[in-house]
């Protein structure tokens, strides 16, 4: 031991030695201490390091007490125990100042050493004084940067000699100690980083560079289903709805390889199915060259949230007596259904409904009843109309409906009359039978206004017409409309005698095979002659039959006719391909289609794998899982199955994936315009690519020119209809065709 210096503390007063341990050699106390030491090093860490070292020095020494202290605060005017040995047992850590103590010499000269006397050297200091400590010895504990960071100290109740192995092995001691004290800063960074990961409420998901699954927290299982061993190694696109708007992910991707962080709302799908909404936030980690390493998510389950949004929006913009849309949404809706029909072209219709007879309502039975009533009313419209439609109570008894997508006034008479007889029918209140009517006021767009305000205020104006006129019927806003009412009520009862009479006869359209040019289907369509000797269009009275029901009947009689008709063909040995019959909505909804369609092909032979029926993609969508069942029905069946008019309702992926059909007929609107508008050539490529990506056949309707029919033959079209190839003609002309012109020239 080198001592540099011994100074008197007080005349009086006990010696303290300063200074720093010497290189001498070890005797065996020293020896097993640090003996002791290298197996400690191996075997513990943290606290654990700590309580093993007061132990084995207090051991080594045989001294009473022994502890290792750190600075508490960065003035370093407090120090704190972690690990204290005291009389045979591990104790309590505990904190005291710095100042005039001996830790505090330590500090300032590396190594103290008090061989007795400790209570009176600092008499400012207690812990000696309560643990009756006579003696001390204290190392300073040093990390690798030269930064000191407490003290190791040996303390006993009786004095000490100074011995040169007590400071070596203090100073080894103080060596490793203060390696561990280092190490525990980071050590609990490590620790809290792990906590917060696995304590955070939000989920995270940890992906590597390819955006496969490296490791997922609590809340991840808790807020997903999926624990961890089930993820891992898969890409977090598994987690996803598919019902983000298109372009999201993409966006996703950019920001982050642009650096940014990205915050969003996707849609996700927990294991057991459930779609939920979420923010998600996503960060890109790069490691020290830079190059990405991770992508970190943490995102949380906002359904809660949209659900109280969604709760203050309804209570804005609905109704709460009848729960329908009231004035202000109505207006927004009117407007944004004015702007697609100036986009997309046609019509709509907008009713104003005022309710007669309503004030006695609440008068005789009270305004509970009377809202009992206005709930009804709004039940009874809305069962009345289509999903596209609006219907909403604007205030007082008076409603709103617009009515979507209207291609013929008799399309809006039609609605009038059956809203008419639905509010009318009976309305139980208190066990009595009450009755109310209604007047309706139509206004069309654009023939009666062009923006919001005007159509409300022609409707109204409209319906006090509708009520001057004696209450419980409509008027339109222009009189000649009611001239047309009544043609559409004449055309029905023409309609209804026709099918007694049987006026009906079938014509045939050939369809094409594009590649090969040959033959490989004929379409069925009806055709009316009246009485009188004229041809009723199709396009005036298919609307009326579909509107007055009369299309199931009419629709059966083509059913039948045609397929005995193809059947006949068969027999001759006239090769047509599959006969193809069109399938009305109405039909299409009906429970009976599965019979009837079995009832005709029993009763003319026809395989039913030589019949193709086409249903119109706007009514599949108006009900996709009706639709779906219904058409597996008939595919089991062995029919084929078309959409036709394809690409006017916007027809979900997921869904026609899932429709047992086998070819999609794109709608003639589109065709028309193929080689002047780019819209309209982008549009059919796209369909076309997706039918065959779905393993579809394409068909074409509406090909009149040579120059449509090179368009198709170029994006793979399979098949084509049209003047161009063919116009519906009756069935003897068609056997001539199937006589002795079965295939297209090569042009």
């Amino acid at each position: 031991m080198r001592v540099d210096h011994l100074i008197p503390r007080k005349s009086g007063h006990p010696q303290v030695e300063f200074g720093v341990a010497g290189d001498i050699s070890g005797k065996r106390t020293g020896d097993l201490a640090l003996d002791a030491l290298a197996a400690l090093a191996t075997t513990a860490d943290g606290n654990h390091f700590f309580a093993d070292c007061v132990r084995l020095l207090a051991s080594s020494f045989g001294v009473a007490h022994a502890f290792i202290a750190s600075c508490a605060d960065e003035s370093r005017s407090t120090i704190s125990t972690q690990a204290v040995w005291s009389n045979g047992e591990l104790a309590e850590n505990f904190s005291y100042e710095l100042a005039g103590s001996p830790c505090f010499d330590v500090l300032a000269h590396d190594l103290v050493f008090v061989p007795s006397g400790v209570a009176e050297a600092y008499p400012m200091v207690r812990w000696p004084i309560e643990r009756g400590v006579e003696s001390y010895c204290g190392a300073v504990l040093v990390a690798p940067g030269g930064e000191k960071l407490g003290v190791v100290v040996l303390a006993d109740t009786k004095p000490m000699v100074r011995d040169p192995r007590l400071h070596r092995v203090l100073g080894h001691y103080a060596q490793r100690v203060a390696l561990e004290l280092h190490r525990q800063p980071a050590q609990r960074e490590l620790l809290l980083a792990a906590s917060v990961f696995e304590q955070s409420p939000q989920g995270i998901m940890i992906t590597d560079a390819q955006h496969r699954i490296r490791k997922v927290n609590a809340a991840f299982t808790a807020i997903t289903g999926w624990r961890q061993s089930e993820v891992l190694g898969r890409r977090a696109s598994m987690l996803s709805a598919g019902r983000d708007a298109p372009g999201l992910r993409a966006e996703m991707q950019e920001a982050l390889d642009a650096g940014n962080i990205w915050v969003g709302e996707l849609w996700s799908r927990r294991r057991d199915g459930e779609v939920y909404p979420e923010n998600r936030t996503v960060v890109a980690v790069k490691g020290d060259d830079q190059r990405l390493q991770h992508y970190v998510s943490t995102f949380s389950d906002i359904s809660a949230e949209k659900f109280a949004a969604e709760r203050i929006h309804r209570l804005a913009h609905y109704d709460a007596t009848t729960e329908l849309p009231n004035r202000v949404l109505l207006q927004d809706r009117l407007l944004h259904a004015i702007n697609r029909v100036v986009r997309g072209g046609g019509r709509l219709a907008l009713l104003f409904l005022d309710l007669d007879g309503f004030k006695l309502i609440n008068d005789t039975y009270g305004h509970s009843a009377g809202d009992e009533v206005l709930r009804l009313v709004g039940v009874r419209l809305t069962s009345r109309l289509r999903k596209a439609d609006i219907v909403a109570r604007v205030g007082g008894d008076e409603f709103a409906v617009v009515l979507s997508d209207v291609e013929h006034d008799n399309d809006v008479q039609t609605t009038c009359d059956q809203l008419l007889e639905v509010i009318t029918e009976p309305y139980d209140l208190s066990g009595q039978a009450s009755r109310v009517t209604t007047s309706i006021g139509i206004a069309m767009f654009p023939e009666d206004g062009s923006d919001v305000q005007t159509l409300l205020k022609h409707a109204d104006a409209a319906m006090y017409r509708a009520k001057e006129s004696g209450k419980n019927r409509y008027a339109f806003y222009e009189p000649e409309m009611n001239q047309r009412a009544e043609e559409r009520l004449q055309l029905t009862r023409q309609l209804r005698r026709a099918l007694d009479r049987g006026e009906f006869s079938l014509c045939y359209q050939p369809q094409y095979d594009l590649a090969s040019g040959r033959l490989v289907g004929v379409e069925a369509l009806v055709r009316w002659r009246d009485a009188d000797g004229n041809d009723v269009p199709p396009s005036l009275f298919i609307p009326v039959a579909e509107d007055s029901g009369l299309i199931v009947p009419l629709g059966n009689w083509v059913l039948k006719h045609a397929c005995q008709q193809a059947q006949q063909w068969r027999e001759q040995g006239l090769e047509f391909g599959r006969l193809s019959v069109n399938i009305s909505g109405r039909q299409f909804n009906e429970e009976g289609l599965q019979a009837a369609v079995a009832a005709a092909l029993q009763a003319t032979g026809l395989p039913a794998d030589r019949l193709e029926l086409e249903i119109t993609e706007s009514w599949v969508m108006e009900g996709p899982f009706r639709a779906e069942h219904q058409m597996r029905l008939l595919h089991e069946m062995g029919v084929n199955l078309v959409i036709d008019d394809f690409g006017v309702a916007n027809s979900s992926m997921a869904y026609l994936k899932r429709f047992p059909v086998q070819k999609l007929k794109i709608d003639r609107s589109f065709i028309r315009d193929i080689l002047s508008d780019t819209d309209d050539a982008a549009i059919v490529s796209a369909m076309i690519a997706m039918g065959h990506s779905l393993g579809l056949r394409v068909v074409a309707e509406g090909v009149e020119t040579s120059e449509q029919s090179a368009f198709l033959r170029g994006t793979g079209c399979d098949e084509v209809q049209g003047y161009l190839f063919g116009r519906p003609v009756p069935y003897d002309e068609l056997n001539i065709l199937l006589l002795y012109s079965p295939t297209l020239s090569p042009s």
